[in-house]
């Protein structure tokens, strides 16, 4: 426990000692849309799937945590070239998309209520990693809406639906073939993506 608020306190600079006996860890899964990005030559469709990730929350006001989270969906995507561009052949590859963020939870009232909506806003990185395309990191954001609901007073369930924001995919090299042959895209658009998920709240301490 003291080694969690330790590395929280690091991550996040904020005096977190007083509020350790209320931090939730949150371990969650649900439903991803990948989106797809549009190059000159053509585009990219990152395929919708599972996802996974976990959450810590960390009270620092009644209505205010902050929140680190990781999130994961491993999936495929598909490169079709425009009609000018019929030599850039692409198949499916494999392709996973890792979220790396921090943020602010904020409920909407403190009432004794077992039921507490919140919304979520945080900034961080996306990495997107595949055997067939260089991995990319981007600074990305992501804005959710969602409701905390407290079985018991260590435990509850957390409902949450999010817009995932990288903020761009310029630069990407695709490389096909045996030879390790490849070209480079280039985009200034980024893929706007979307979750549905649920998780398990446990509280420590």
């Amino acid at each position: 426990m003291r080694r969690l608020k330790l590395l929280i306190v690091l991550i996040t600079g904020i005096p977190l000692l007083n509020y350790s006996q209320g931090i939730e860890l949150v371990p969650s899964a649900g439903y991803m849309f990948g989106g797809s990005i549009k190059y000159y030559e053509g585009k990219l469709k990152i395929q919708n799937n599972a996802n996974y990730g976990v959450s810590v929350l960390v009270p620092v006001q009644p209505l205010i945590d902050v929140e680190l989270n990781y999130t994961r969906m491993d999936s495929k995507a598909s490169f079709t070239p425009n009609p000018g561009y019929p030599l850039l052949t692409y198949e499916e590859t494999t392709l996973g998309t890792n979220y790396f963020q921090v943020g602010a939870l904020s409920k909407f009232y403190r009432k004794n209520t077992k039921a507490i909506p919140f919304g979520s806003l945080s900034i961080g990185a996306t990495w997107f990693s595949s055997p067939d395309i260089e991995d990319v990191w981007r600074f990305s954001a992501t804005a959710g809406l969602g409701v905390k609901v407290m079985l018991s007073e260590k435990v509850g369930i957390m409902l949450r639906g999010r817009l995932m924001m990288p903020m761009n995919f310029g630069g990407t090299s695709f490389y096909f073939g045996t030879g390790g042959s490849g070209f480079s895209l280039n985009s200034n658009i980024a893929p706007f993506q979307g979750d549905f998920n649920g998780g398990l709240i446990i509280k420590l301490g």
